[in-house]
């Protein structure tokens, strides 16, 4: 591009010079010429800077970080901290900005307390069980057998419990069936011998007392007395004993004799409402046992594959717990996603934000170039990645940059009605006082048409 400016400027100095030639040097080829030599010499530089003017193509633009962006939080809150400050220089995760949330922080501490104490039950694991804890194990295990021992004694007992009271249920079943069935020819003869000894026993009472009564030599007769009373209910209780072995039992013996049955079965049916319970307790003892004694083997044995297995998976899911918690944190903070320059803090302390609000302007100023804000859709068509153009900015206006354009946009943007196309352009020797934001001019020579 640098050719552009030197063409113009020899184009200059020959008409100059011609002009000076011709006016103080030999000003007798005046006449020869059809209209003043300043005029003539004036006509041929303007067509040859028009030439050259038409190959170039003009844009204006801004210099900016080659890397940028602007920062926002995933969810509102108070501004608490904000470590920056403007212009300063911060390395990719570093706290930017910080919203108030104590109870994420929290959860944090919680799951990373979750994350510890998982890693310390898996590392307790693998370095095996200790004298103590053999010991416990071996303790449980004799505790598990005594309660077996105790849950079949209880089994036992009710077992024999209702066997007992199954005895009497016959018994009573036996009793009713001999009141029922009613007295044996056996039981009626005797019945009929005892009536027959207790008359015999009233008679020889009666003759004794008889014989002493009128005696007026004797002087009491109270004992013969007292055997005659004593024969006389001998003989009423054999008869009455004689009419019940004739006639049966009443129907309130009866009675008596069914109830003593009922009761008996009552009392079986309670026993063995006593026997499931006592069952399920020698089961759950037995299961008990059973447990105690695989805790003992894996204790001695040490852990197995799929202990192991199970513990980190508890690990894994207090390591996901964390990771989300720190997630959530984050979204209440924002961390600076590349190193760079901070360019603007849009925010103070103590501030309520929301969510997508930008707060922060971030850039790696130590890469920059310029997009062009106006190149126009006639002019981009003579453009392509790679063309050399020569850069110039207000704040620097008597240096030239030479530059390369790297990009050009293939969408249009919309300004004023005008459509025009970003073009980035990277200056490999960039003047450092140059600033992000600073108006740039782009000079581009393309092929006349």
């Amino acid at each position: 591009m640098k050719r552009v400016w030197m063409v113009l400027g020899l184009i200059v100095a020959l008409a100059a010079g011609g002009w000076a030639y011709v006016t103080y040097v030999d000003p007798s080829i005046l006449p020869q010429t059809a209209a003043p030599p300043v005029e003539d010499a004036g006509a041929g530089s303007a067509e040859l800077e028009d030439s050259e003017l038409d190959s170039v193509v003009w844009a204006s633009g801004k210099l900016l970080p080659t890397v940028w962006a602007n920062l926002a939080p995933l969810q509102g809150g108070i501004v608490q901290t904000l470590p920056v400050k403007e212009g300063e220089w911060v390395e990719a995760g570093d706290l930017l900005v910080q919203l108030e949330n104590p109870a994420s922080v929290s959860q944090v501490d919680i799951s990373a307390a979750t994350v510890a104490e998982a890693e310390a039950a898996h590392a307790k694991l693998l370095s095996g069980a200790s004298e103590a804890e053999i010991a416990a194990a071996e303790a449980g295990v004799a505790t598990a057998e005594a309660q077996v021992s105790l849950a079949a004694g209880r089994l036992l007992e009710a077992t024999k419990t209702v066997e007992f009271y199954q005895v009497e249920v016959r018994i009573a079943q036996e009793q009713y069936n001999e009141l029922a069935a009613g007295p044996t020819a056996a039981e009626r003869a005797a019945a009929a011998a005892r009536i027959e000894v207790a008359q015999a026993a009233l008679d020889h009472a009666q003759a004794a007392f008889n014989a002493v009564r009128g005696d007026p030599t004797i002087g009491s007769t109270l004992l013969e007395s007292l055997q005659l009373e004593q024969a006389t209910k001998s003989l009423k209780a054999a008869q009455a004993e004689n009419a019940v072995a004739t006639q049966g039992a009443t129907e309130q013996q009866l009675a008596v004799s069914r109830s003593r049955i009922q009761e008996a079965q009552s009392r079986v049916s309670v026993a063995e409402s006593q026997i499931p319970a006592a069952e399920a307790g020698v089961q759950s003892a037995e299961a008990a046992l059973a447990s105690a004694q695989a805790n003992l083997r894996r204790i001695k044995e040490g852990a197995l594959p799929a202990d192991i297995a199970v513990s980190l998976a508890r690990i894994g899911t207090a390591k996901a717990q964390l990771a989300s918690a720190q997630a959530h944190v984050a979204q209440s903070q924002i961390l600076a996603p590349f190193s760079g320059q901070v360019g603007a803090l849009l925010v103070r302390s103590g501030e309520l934000v929301v969510a997508g609000q930008v707060l922060v302007l971030l850039g790696d100023t130590g890469s920059m170039h310029v997009e062009t804000t106006d190149l126009r859709e006639t002019d981009v068509v003579q453009l392509q990645s790679g063309q050399e153009v020569e850069v110039t900015f207000d704040s620097l206006p008597d240096q030239i940059f030479d530059g390369i354009i790297t990009h050009i946009a293939p969408v249009s943007t919309s300004d004023r009605g005008s459509t025009n196309f970003t073009v980035h352009v990277d200056i490999p020797r960039l003047d450092e006082n140059l600033r992000w934001g600073m108006t740039a001019f782009v000079n581009i020579l393309v092929s006349p048409p």
